[in-house]
């Protein structure tokens, strides 16, 4: 515990507070200087310093700087001099002889230090530094003031205790630093004391007071120390004291800064001045210094930074920082100087601790002291960053605001930093939203990483951050403090102050520096509060004019004694005294008398005097309306103006005023006609007091929830009068808010106070009554929810649907899915978010308006009960999944066979990956995962034996792991009441752990024999049920760890999955016997079941939320849901993933299960039992590896990774009735395929390296399967002729085959590739034979084949850096393409085999799965894993034009129609899409569809007109108009421009754009029917 000034001591000396009261009294007194006996004495008058018997000045026996001078005269005293200089003093002789300071150096010295205090001490000098003759200079004018007699008080008793304490330094003898600069500061402060001119002003009379007090408490703390020691003690100082010593010298030196000092630093020099009021100095008293390092010359890094774009994702709060002047001032000069030296000391000092924690009760004083103390740092050159909370305003109470904000300070402060700063926002991808991270990782990303980079140990820099208590997360308080407890390894400081509440002494009880306010002896603090006081009230002209003969007045003492050691009271009764509503002498003079005695409560006392005097004589209206301000005060989620009150209230402004004229004591108010000011109260403890339960009964008390709901009231109120279509006042649709030609409007300041706070009204005010219920719903339901959405999008606020899901599902959801159109861009509000929500239809009890000019959005849902599919990277799997409590999100585990890619990933229940949450990556398998039931966190298991626990929001570890188990977690369970989790693991236990600390709760649960594979909580978190490899469950009570019954048993395998209905009172179970049953969670019994249906292993099981159903997932590929009353199956067994299904989920609105398979994918399934599901899915199922067209263009075949080979009607997309799908025993996936060049028969090459040829007229198989090939056979193609089929493998072969009879052609053609061989083509001639593949050896190359020879007839063809995975030949044979996984494209000259140009590189980012010719080979396409296809010109090899983009799936397969116009592509996520090319030369395309003939469509448009980004906006393709945005869920589905055909199960979107004629500057029209308006395109 740091050593508090003031604390309470074993002695006190009598007559302490006689001598301050004193003090004010005789330094306060007005008597005219021209009545004043001046007295100068020369230095000559002293012998070795012992004071001439000269008591009054002789003219011309010394200096005569008295004689004759005027008001305005001062002495300038040269710093060098030797000589003494003389004094004047302003009082009375008979005053000055009052015994003040005899007094208070009446008692006895200690022995030791009698010598020091002697006359004769000032031989006694410092051997080194400034000098002894400067040193001597001081100590003589010092002891000349303490023994004059007609000396200020404050003066005098200032210069003796500097005396004392020169005296005890002299005793250490030994000269330092640290003594060298006090000396500096007191040479000029001995030249502030010896040239007073005859007016001292009063505000460095307090300065003085304050000074004087601080050192005397300081002298007589030393001489308690030295009171207790043995007379050998006294002399000898030991080491321990020579460090006190030092830190004396520290704390002295920093006492007479803050007092009489100020100091400027700039470019690493500190200057330092005294302070303004002392005017009468020369500019050669100045100080200068070289101040901390890091600082610099930096005005163009922060205008820089200023305009940082990275910079403002921190937020944008306003008025956290401590020169925020509607917060109130520092500390009163004179005030707080030894408790401000104390915290100044630790700030500069690098080796204390990094964290300080100032703690007291309300009132106490402590926000003055933050800035006060931020304004000294700021001085000293060390100011960090400051945030100010407050329960005022919202930003101000928000934890996650404050590091960003901190960080943003420091940032300006040090535009080194910032640059860091912007790195790491830039490039890290967990920082996107920095104002959603965990607590921890703000500190560590924010604050420490780019603090690390840039700061030196020369630096040194401090942040506050002030009344934390006022925050509303109070966990998140605690959350933010363990963070800050971690020490930093930069020069980096925090002080902290809030109120003593017990979350916050827990958190901070061990960490750094600690000092409570109200520990500080009690006459200390009243020293302070009577200089504030006596400040305040002599600015009161009235009451100062009345007593400044006698100033301070007793009153001033009574009032500080009624104040006690809450500065908060002797603020509100001086605000309460000088109202504007009173007879301010009166109130003076009573005011203690008129003050009820509430004990310990003096604040309560003083508001029940302020509220029963402003409630008396008012008319009942008048009450009522100053009910209704208090209560908005109270309410209010900012600061708010007269003006604003005005509206809100409906009442006149003059009025408000009149209401609030009797609180000035208490509530601020704006000066007359500033009505856009704020008002706010001076203290939180204010609105504690009017909402307390004590003061239900009486007329000014506040209840929070009413005053909500009226507050709420009045903001409907507001929208329903002032919002309306077009209220953002965009100009043009095709700009964002923010690239807006002219500025979007500015709002009244009451809508936007309306429209931002009427959901935190709402929800405060609780929507438990019937008519506040209808009041949202029927704004919610009503026209006006829309116009209030285009609002915030022009308030620029982050329109959340956090609260909205709170008040309607609805709204929250359509909010959730349409937050970038509505703040990117106002109008697309209407024209984009407002159409495609309709297309999906609307959520009930959504009203969405009737737009008749917008783009018509046509949905075509998928069939089947498949309603999604998330792909996840090759070769991985999702081994669990878990839907967040509200049903946005799914964490789903995935793991894969490469090394560090086992990871927890966050996706939007559209389906794509929620940006904003940074894959949890872990370092080997994980098994599973689970949401807290408050959503904040997630929690996972994996096989090295620990569980992580991570925020929700970011993605962001909270805590180190959860270590104990000593084998592989297997699973991983919240309680429902979110205080614990469980986890079960191959070493047989079960362990509970508390779910905010970590720790463990009991003992680890023992009772199986097998490892423990599933865990689940009781509905109520009073019990556990366990399933394990020993073939039982148990059922364990949570609160003791023991069995409270079981084994249950009847499994016969693995028990790999339970769970608990959601009413407890049954459990359903999973096991390795293909087995589900359900049990009686009382008794154990079994109740249902076995259901058996499945044929495989059952994977997980689960209940649906209204506990009706069960779901189940099995290795046989499907899911099954299950009637948990009578265990009947009660729909069709989902199908579509082609490997195990690992883990199952319901949606907590039970309309979905998720699904996640060893197949590389997560599906969702539409889980309503009530609608009938089709048997009809013409899609593939799975990736499409190959496509081609038949020779006259009529059809389309595709080759998949489900076992089939489709054949499609090439310009309908229609599925051939006459041709069903051809399947491959055991579903062998189809690899590659090919038609015949008469189009009779189609080859296909498999995964198991067999090939089989197809009738294409029947679909019966041709030959027999061709086998030969020992791998996969990646790719076959027909001779020119029709006669031999060429094939690729895996087997590193090639071999040739008879096309009519399936027998294979010579011996395998060895490649030589030294790996697979992945492609092969047919010169047009047929005489030669290209393959590319190889990655190893000499691989990574090509091969040309003379056939009559069977042999390579050239030395490999080199260039790839990697496998090569397509070939070609040009339509003339004297070209050959390839495409490699190296992602570049090549050119070679068939004849030399030499290179044509150079490779492109730059247009794909990955690797080129297809290259083929047009029909006429004046055109190139290629196709690659980046999901585009490009175009190329064949004799230039430039880009014809933009890359035909699909929507990001990877192009698996290319193909060209032999009419030259169409292309068709397969994708990996099972479509086949057919792309139109433009009639005309693809140099001159046109920008608008070929008809205006009918309806008009988005996909008429050719492809490279307009493109869609990653961010869903389309927009033309040379320019920045934005045209339209598209949800996530439409854009796999959506037929963008160019795109004829989708082919495949999945839900479909086609935009409409015949009535779409508002748009751009238009916009505004979207309303209005179009009346046959001709068709006005879109600019491309």
């Amino acid at each position: 515990m740091t050593e508090i000034p003031g604390k309470k001591k074993p002695k006190v000396k009598r007559g302490w507070m006689k001598q301050m009261k004193d003090m004010f009294k005789r330094s306060g007194s007005k008597t005219p200087r021209s009545e004043t006996p001046s007295l100068a004495t020369n230095a000559e008058g002293f012998k070795r310093g012992v004071p001439s018997t000269q008591s009054h000045h002789e003219p011309g026996s010394g200096p005569a700087f008295l004689d004759g001078r005027s008001n305005q005269e001062s002495l300038e005293v040269p710093l060098n001099s030797a000589t003494a200089p003389q004094l004047a003093c302003d009082e009375p002789k008979g005053e000055a002889e009052r015994p003040l300071i005899k007094e208070s150096r009446g008692d006895a010295v200690p022995e030791g230090v009698s010598s020091a205090l002697s006359p004769e001490a000032d031989i006694s000098v410092p051997s080194d530094g400034i000098g002894s003759k400067i040193y001597g200079a001081v100590k003589t004018t010092l002891r000349l003031v303490v023994e004059i007699g007609d000396v200020f008080p404050p003066v005098k008793s200032t210069a003796a205790g500097l005396l004392f304490i020169f005296d005890l330094i002299d005793a250490y003898g030994e000269n330092h630093e640290e003594f060298n600069k006090l000396l500096e500061r007191v040479n000029v402060l001995s030249a502030i004391l010896t040239s007073c001119p005859k007016d001292v002003p009063e505000e460095v009379l307090d300065r003085f007071r304050g000074l004087s007090l601080t050192l005397l408490e300081k002298e007589e703390e030393l001489k308690r120390k030295l009171e207790n020691r043995s007379r050998v003690e006294r002399v000898i100082f030991s080491a321990q004291d020579k460090e006190e010593i030092i830190k004396l010298t520290q704390e002295i030196k920093m006492i007479i800064e803050i007092a009489v000092f100020t100091s400027v630093t700039q470019n690493e020099v500190r200057t330092i001045q005294a302070v303004s009021d002392i005017r009468w100095l020369k500019d050669h008293v100045t100080i200068i210094e070289q101040a901390s390092g890091g600082l610099r010359n930096m005005e163009k890094d922060i205008e820089f930074l200023r305009r940082s774009e990275l910079l403002r994702k921190l937020g944008e709060v306003e008025g956290a920082e401590y020169d925020n002047q509607k917060r109130g001032g520092g500390c009163t000069p004179g005030t707080r100087i030894s408790l401000l030296a104390t915290l100044l000391i630790w700030a500069m000092d690098r080796d204390s601790a990094h964290l300080f924690w100032l703690s007291g009760p309300a009132g106490t004083g402590k926000t003055a002291l933050s800035k006060t103390v931020c304004a000294q740092l700021t001085q000293r050159g060390v100011y960090g960053a400051s945030f100010l909370c407050t329960v005022q305003e919202k930003d101000l109470q928000d934890v996650y605001l404050i590091i960003p904000t901190v960080a943003k300070i420091l940032a300006e402060e040090r535009p080194d930093f910032g640059k860091a700063l912007e790195h790491v926002l830039l490039n890290d991808r967990s920082c996107r939203s920095p104002k959603t991270m965990s607590l921890d990782d703000q500190y560590s990303k924010l604050i420490l990483e780019p603090a690390s980079k840039v700061f030196t140990p020369d630096d040194l820099l401090v942040v506050c951050i002030d009344a934390l208590d006022e925050c509303k997360d109070k966990d998140a308080i605690g959350k933010l403090l363990r963070a800050l407890s971690r020490k930093p390894n930069v020069p980096l400081k925090f002080f902290l102050t809030s109120r003593p509440e017990i979350a916050l002494r827990t958190s901070l009880q061990s960490s750094g520096k600690q000092l409570r306010l109200y520990d500080i002896e009690e006459h200390v603090v009243k020293a302070d509060v009577m200089l504030f006081l006596s400040e305040q009230f002599r600015a009161v002209p009235a009451i100062y004019e009345a007593h400044k003969n006698t100033w301070p007045p007793p009153e001033i003492e009574a009032i500080a004694d009624f104040s006690g050691k809450l500065f908060i009271v002797a603020f509100t009764a001086f605000k309460y005294i000088t109202a504007p509503n009173g007879v301010c002498l009166e109130r003076f003079k009573h005011f203690v008398q008129r003050s009820p005695d509430l004990g310990s409560s003096p604040v309560n006392a003083l508001y029940d005097g302020i509220m029963t005097e402003a409630f008396q004589g008012l008319h009942r209206d008048e009450q009522r309306l100053l009910r209704s301000c208090l209560s908005l005060l109270v309410s209010a989620q900012k600061p708010l103006s007269p003006y604003d009150y005005g509206k809100l209230l409906n009442t006149d402004t003059c009025l408000i005023r009149e209401a609030f004229k009797a609180l000035h004591s208490v509530v601020q108010v704006p000066e007359e006609r500033i009505d856009d000011g704020s008002i706010s109260i001076y203290h939180a403890s204010f609105v504690d007091y009017v909402t307390s339960d004590t003061q239900r009964e009486q007329k000014w008390a506040v209840e929070k929830a009413i005053a909500h709901a009226e507050m709420g009231d009045a903001c409907f109120r507001i929208m329903d009068s002032m919002l309306c279509f077009g209220i953002s006042g965009a100009q043009t649709s095709y700009l964002s808010n923010d690239d807006q030609l002219t500025p979007l409007k500015t709002f009244a300041s009451e809508l936007a106070y309306a429209c931002t706070s009427w959901g935190d009204h709402a929800l405060y005010a609780g929507l438990e009554s019937e008519p506040r219920q209808q009041k949202v719903k029927a704004f919610l339901n009503g026209e006006t929810v829309w116009y209030w959405l285009e609002a915030l999008s022009a308030l620029k606020l982050e329109v959340t649907s956090t609260e909205l899901q709170t008040l309607s599902d609805g709204l929250g959801d359509f909010v959730h899915t349409f937050e970038t159109p509505i703040a990117h861009s106002a109008p697309h509000l209407y024209l984009s978010a407002i159409p495609f929500s309709g297309a999906l239809g609307a959520a009930p009890h959504i009203s969405l308006p009737a737009l008749d000019s917008v783009p018509i959005v046509h949905h075509l849902p998928r069939t089947g009960r498949a309603m999604l599919r998330i792909n996840l990277p090759s070769f991985s799997g999702c081994s669990c999944l878990a839907f967040s409590p509200d049903g946005k999100y799914l964490a789903a585990a995935i793991n894969t066979s490469q090394p560090k890619t086992f990871r927890v990933v966050v996706y939007t229940r559209g389906g794509q990956h929620a940006t904003q949450v940074t894959p949890m990556m872990h370092p080997v398998h994980i098994s599973h995962v689970a949401y807290s039931p408050n959503a904040r966190h997630i929690a996972s298991a994996s096989d090295d034996g620990v569980i992580r626990i991570w925020d929700s929001q970011t993605g962001m570890p909270v805590s180190e792991p959860l270590q104990g188990h000593t084998y592989a977690v297997w699973v991983v369970a919240y309680s429902p009441d979110g205080r614990h989790i469980a986890s079960g693991s191959a070493d047989k236990t079960i362990r509970l752990w508390d779910a905010q600390t970590g720790l463990h709760v009991l003992q680890p649960f023992v009772g199986h024999t097998g490892a423990i594979c599933s865990v689940a909580y009781s509905p109520d978190s009073k019990y556990v049920v366990s399933g394990s490899a020993d073939n039982t469950l148990l059922v364990w009570d949570a609160q003791t760890g023991r069995i409270a019954f079981g084994p249950i048993t009847g499994h016969t395998d693995i028990v790999c999955s339970v769970a608990y209905s959601p009413d407890g009172k049954h459990i359903v179970s999973g096991s390795w016997d293909s087995m589900v049953r359900i049990w009686d969670a009382r008794t154990g019994e079994a109740t249902v079941g076995p259901m058996a249906g499945h044929t495989d292993k059952v994977r997980a099981v689960a209940f649906s939320p209204n506990g009706r159903f069960v779901v189940s997932s099995s290795n046989d590929e499907t899911v099954q849901i299950w009637d948990a009353r009578t265990g009947d199956a009660v729909s069709e067994r989902f199908k579509g993933h082609t490997s195990e299904v690992l883990s199952v989920a319901y949606s907590p609105d039970g309309k979905c299960i998720a699904t996640g398979s060893a197949d590389s994918s997560i599906r969702l399934w539409d889980a309503r039992t009530d609608r009938p599901a089709s048997d009809f899915t013409p899609g593939h199922s799975d990736t499409i590896w190959a496509v081609a067209y038949s020779p006259d263009a009529k059809f389309l075949a595709s080759g998949s990774g489900d076992g089939t080979i489709r054949i499609w009607d090439a310009q309908t997309g229609d599925l051939l009735d006459s041709f069903p799908p051809i399947r491959m025993d055991n579903n062998t996936p189809v690899r590659s395929i090919a038609y015949s060049p008469d189009g009779k028969y189609l080859v296909c090459g498999l995964e198991d390296g067999i090939i089989r040829l197809w009738h294409t007229h029947t679909g019966k198989p041709a030959s027999d399967a061709m086998s030969g090939h020992t791998g996969i056979v990646r790719c076959v193609a027909f001779s020119p002729d029709g006669i031999t089929i060429a094939s690729a493998s895996q087997d590193e072969t090639v071999r040739l085959w008879d096309a009519r009879t399936g027998e294979p052609r010579g011996k395998p053609l060895i490649a030589r590739h030294s790996d697979a061989v992945a492609a092969v083509a047919w010169s047009p001639d047929g005489r030669y034979l290209v393959s590319g593949g190889g990655a190893g050896g000499d691989g990574k190359t090509m091969r040309l084949w003379d056939l009559t020879v069977a042999q390579p007839l050239f030395e490999p063809m080199t260039g790839h850096t990697d496998e090569v995975w397509s070939v070609a030949y040009s339509p003339d044979g004297r070209h050959i393409a390839s495409g490699s996984k190296d992602g570049t494209i090549r050119l070679w000259d068939a004849k030399t085999r030499q290179p044509v140009g150079k490779p492109i590189r730059t247009c794909h980012t990955e690797p080129v799965r297809a290259v083929v010719y047009s029909p006429d080979g004046s055109c190139l396409a290629t196709g690659s894993r980046d999901g585009t296809i490009w175009l190329w010109d064949a004799r230039t090899w430039e880009p014809l034009s933009s890359p035909i983009i699909g929507h990001g799936s990877w192009v698996m397969s290319v193909a060209y129609s032999p009419t030259g116009g169409r292309i068709a592509s397969g994708y990996e996520d099972t479509t086949l899409r057919i792309w139109k090319l433009p009639q005309e030369k693809l140099t001159q395309v046109t920008c608008t569809p070929p008809t205006l003939d009918g309806p008009i469509y988005l996909h008429d448009y050719p492809y490279d007109v307009f493109t869609i980004g990653d961010d869903g906006w389309l927009r033309n393709a040379l320019g920045p108009h934005l045209l339209l945005w598209v949800p996530v869920a439409h854009r796999a589905g959506l037929y963008r421009n160019g795109l004829e055909r989708i082919i495949g199960n999945i839900a479909t979107t086609k935009v409409e754009l015949t009535k779409a004629v508002a748009h751009g500057e238009n916009w505004l029209k979207c309303r209005n029917s179009h009346d046959g308006a001709r068709y006005r395109p879109w600019p491309a």
